[in-house]
Formats: C-alpha cells, sequence, structure tokens
C-alpha cells in the first residue's frame, strides 16, 4: 500500500480517500509552484506547510520514516 509522507516534518496519509483528493490536487500545486519561480518537490504542501514548509511525496508503506529520512539526507544536493 502506498502512503503520503511529508519530507520534511514526516506527517503521513495513508486514507485511500485523502490519498486520492491529493493526486487530484498535485497538477494545481505544481502549476503555483512554477507560478512563483521553484519547482514542487511533492505532490502537495504538507498540512503544516507553513510551520515545516514540506511537500507530500508518495512512499511505499514498506520503507519507514525514518529510513526515508536517512536515504535524504544520503541524496542531499
Amino acid at each position: 500500500m502506498k502512503k503520503l509522507v511529508c519530507d520534511r516534518c514526516g506527517r503521513e496519509l495513508a486514507n485511500p480517500y485523502d490519498i486520492e483528493v491529493a493526486l487530484g490536487g498535485m497538477e494545481a500545486w505544481a502549476a503555483r509552484m512554477r507560478d512563483s519561480g521553484s519547482e514542487a518537490r511533492g505532490i502537495i504542501p504538507c498540512e503544516h506547510y507553513v510551520r515545516c514548509e514540506g511537500e507530500m511525496i508518495v512512499v511505499n508503506d514498506s520503507i519507514t520514516v525514518r529510513s526515508y529520512r536517512r536515504l535524504k539526507k544520503l541524496f542531499r544536493h
């Protein structure tokens, strides 16, 4: 099963309905980010975007948030 995880704070969305709604708003988020002069990292902004400035990314259930954060640190630019 897939879920959405914030790339900054780790908040998770696993409800299939929530994921479906998020995927529906993906194009609008990407367009908004292009208009502001940057590139979207994720599908939608995190619920706590004002505080963490994170974006939700698709993650398989087999990878934990802790593992994801370690991988992210390895591949940081």
